[in-house]
């Protein structure tokens, strides 16, 4: 402004021989509804992106946590000569709850205390897993593990999901700590006691039943024949598919969803199988599955973690879980 303005715009101006001040004017009607519309449009329009950059942000998230098994794997790999195995049973009869791969990780993955409170080297999960437990040992088999639990899923830390006329884990004694991540069980067959169904992960016996041991290990390296780079490790299942528990499987026989499925996924079943379209809820919990849109993350066998499009086909990723087949598939 010149000199002069700046006391015109205070004092005011002369409008036919007196004074009008200046002052503000307010907002008509339609000049508040039109700001409004503004502002709504601006917000439907960064709302959608909050949620996309909300949702990446989840999904590496979820990414790493999978590289953090991957990793986890190959130190126990390059300690043991051997994968873990998928789970370590003690009875060549039905119905014992014992240990799985995920419990047998945790030393490598910073989890020490969680691992030598349980103690798995001497003691049965059959026995920690009952109806009257210690506080100690529930405790324990509650913990929630952020390393197993992918944030875009909505499942509780208390795995309590079920379908067909299951229960939430083998007997229904207490709910045991969610886990988003489930080992590759191979081919379309279940892999019940010690059948090894070609892919990264299978039950094996311990011999000495007295004393649980660290139990015996799973799969060699020199067994991924196809390659460790197209062989399937582990991935995601997230809560439309009843998620999984870390601590292992209910039954060492039996593929119920509340058993071995528990803690493997199986090819056969695709991506968020949705079993009741096809009138087989008990296969709902069997699978893979998640709440990122378009499919799941999963991680192969060098620790290299992808993205699996729900339009994979089941046979292909059938051809990605078997470690031994002679058959690759590469992911677009």
């Amino acid at each position: 402004m010149h000199g002069t303005d700046w006391r015109h715009a205070a004092v005011g101006v002369r409008a036919r021989g007196r004074l009008v001040v200046a002052g503000p004017r307010g907002f008509t009607l339609v000049e508040l509804l039109v700001v409004i519309a503004i502002i709504g449009t601006l917000v439907g329009l960064l709302l959608p992106a909050v949620q996309s950059a909300r949702e990446s942000a989840r999904r590496s998230t979820c990414g790493n946590n999978l590289k953090q098994i991957g990793l986890a794997l190959a130190n126990y790999e390059s300690a043991n000569k051997a994968f873990p195995a998928a789970f370590s049973f003690f009875s060549s009869s039905a119905g014992e709850p014992c240990w799985g791969w995920a419990t047998f990780i945790l030393p490598y993955m910073e989890q020490n205390q969680i691992f030598d409170g349980l103690d798995p080297k001497n003691r049965k999960l059959s026995t920690l897993y009952v109806a009257s437990p210690t506080a100690t040992d529930q405790q324990l088999l509650q913990t929630s593990i952020s390393t197993y639990r992918c944030p875009s899923d909505t499942t509780d830390k208390l795995n309590t999901l079920k379908k067909f006329n299951s229960t939430s884990f083998g007997s229904d004694h207490f709910p045991l700590a969610t886990s988003n991540y489930v080992g590759s069980a191979g081919g379309v067959l279940p892999p019940q006691n010690a059948d090894d169904t070609g892919g990264l992960f299978s039950g094996a016996f311990d011999a000495k039943s007295s004393t649980p041991g660290y139990g015996p290990n799973g799969i060699q390296m020199k067994s991924i024949t196809d390659g460790v780079s197209k062989t399937l490790a582990a991935g995601e299942r997230g809560s439309f598919n009843l998620s999984a528990v870390w601590a292992g499987v209910g039954n060492n026989r039996y593929y119920d969803n509340h058993n071995i499925a528990r803690t493997l996924g199986r090819p056969y079943f695709g991506i968020n199988y949705d079993s009741d379209i096809v009138g087989g809820p008990e296969n709902q919990g069997k699978g893979y599955g998640s709440s990122h849109p378009g499919g799941i993350q999963v991680v192969f066998c060098d620790g290299a973690v992808r993205f699996l499009p729900d339009t994979v086909t089941t046979t292909n990723i059938a051809v990605m879980a078997n470690r031994n087949d002679k058959k690759v598939f590469d992911l677009p």
